[in-house]
């Protein structure tokens, strides 16, 4: 696993999704990384893209939360008028994080065989999850 911490950005891949965000329309963006239709179980790219997206979208509701790049802070204060428009995605950004915490995703099954950081990182997403239904109106 390419991750070095068990927050959203600490992982390769997820600063790979970031610079990706950067080059992109970021509604499709979203939009694409929360289509999770067809899918019986996540690969990890999939639960890295609810994640990051996630990230992005409390980000832009609520502020950053601690840990992100600032690469990630750029982009949210270029992009705080945004927030109106992420409202909409909020729903199946949560469900796309409860199907991440599920033990048929691919990014539970390898925190849960990475021992002790296995707790660090659940509460992570587990807390970006409440966060987020939160911000439901």
């Amino acid at each position: 696993m390419g991750s070095w911490g068990p927050r959203s950005f600490e992982d390769d891949i997820a600063c790979d999704w970031l610079e990706d965000l950067l080059d992109s329309d970021p509604i499709a963006f979203f939009d694409h990384c929360l289509d999770l239709s067809g899918l019986d179980s996540l690969e990890m790219l999939a639960c890295i893209g609810v994640v990051c997206t996630a990230e992005m979208i409390r980000g832009l509701l609520c502020g950053p939360r601690d840990g992100l790049p600032e690469s990630a802070h750029r982009w949210l204060q270029q992009n705080d008028s945004l927030d109106v428009l992420v409202q909409s995605l909020v729903p199946s950004t949560v469900d796309g994080l409860r199907r991440v915490l599920s033990p048929d995703s691919e990014m539970y099954q390898q925190w849960d065989d990475a021992g002790p950081e296995f707790d660090a990182w659940h509460n992570n997403v587990e807390s970006l999850l409440h966060e987020l239904r939160l911000t439901v109106i």
